[in-house]
């Protein structure tokens, strides 16, 4: 991790942006704020969208509260075992 201070560092956005892809990179504001720039995965990206979908998360509750329409029985005689 490089902690690049902005109030001696004069870098632009692309540069800074090109030093995060080989490690994570922090910046220090003047006032001591610090903000983080790393890679990250897709999945991760879709999966963080995915958890603040309340849509999908109501979704995904209703499946896991169905009833099974076929019994294991049932099931087993369909496939023959």
């Amino acid at each position: 991790m490089k902690i690049i201070e902005l109030e001696t560092e004069q870098l632009t956005l692309a540069q800074v942006m090109t030093l995060a892809k080989n490690e994570a990179i922090v910046l220090r504001q003047p006032d001591g704020k610090l903000f983080a720039l790393a890679p990250v995965d897709d999945f991760e990206v879709e999966v963080e969208l995915l958890k603040k979908n309340t849509e999908f998360i109501e979704f995904l509750k209703s499946l896991s509260q169905e009833e099974a329409t076929i019994s294991l029985q049932s099931l087993r005689e369909e496939l023959g075992l």
